[in-house]
């Protein structure tokens, strides 16, 4: 059900199908507009490791159209592999809800993120202000751009257009490590001929 091919009739990777008795949730990490994100345990993902801390993504509202956006999303996911996108590693579709499994990028969004290394940035612990861990320089802010970049980059060398991108959407990993995320929005610039968009100029649509 979830397998893509090209126009050129080159066939692309199939999504890999995890079973829901390896996936544990243990928090919630946030609610997004079609469902939430968990913290989860994953068993049997890496040949390498037993188990695994991964994102997983549930889909509240399993009506047809959403589950036509699910599989369309899950198979631009499984195709896109770099090193500054966030690693997508399949979905688990027996029973509700539907989910799909990320990496787990243990800083969060980017927005918060900036906001939490800001000049004014401040905590409060047992209610009282605490200072972070300090503004980002000139030369991390420039890092965190470079990745963002190269992931876009990559994404346009793949006829993708996100559509969304905002530091909500990127996310943070150990060393400083950016990825872009939440693919949602992203659409195949083939699939269709065009785009049109509707711009507003002096009060008239064009």
């Amino acid at each position: 059900m979830f397998k893509r091919e090209s126009d050129a009739g080159e066939r692309k990777a199939d999504v890999q199908h995890i079973k829901r008795r390896d996936i544990i949730l243990k928090r919630e990490l946030g609610e997004g507009a079609f469902g939430k994100v968990f913290l989860a345990e994953c068993y049997n993902l890496s040949p390498t490791k037993d188990q695994m801390l991964v994102a997983v993504k549930t889909l509240k509202d399993p009506n047809l159209t959403a589950r036509k956006d699910f599989q369309r999303e899950a198979e631009l996911l499984t195709n896109l592999q770099h090193d500054h996108i966030v690693k997508f590693y399949g979905v688990c579709v027996d029973g509700d809800p539907l989910i799909m499994v990320f990496e787990y990028m243990k800083h969060g969004d980017l927005n918060k993120f900036l906001r939490a290394h800001g000049p004014d940035a401040m905590i409060l612990v047992d209610g009282q202000p605490l200072q972070t861990e300090g503004e980002l320089g000139l030369s991390q802010m420039l890092h965190i751009a470079t990745q963002i970049s190269a992931g876009m980059v990559y994404l346009a060398s793949q006829h993708f257009v996100h559509r969304d991108l905002a530091t909500r959407n990127c996310l943070v990993g150990n060393g400083l490590l950016v990825k872009i995320g939440d693919f949602g929005m992203s659409r195949d610039i083939y699939s269709t001929d065009y785009y049109r968009v509707r711009m507003c100029i002096c009060g008239n649509l064009i």
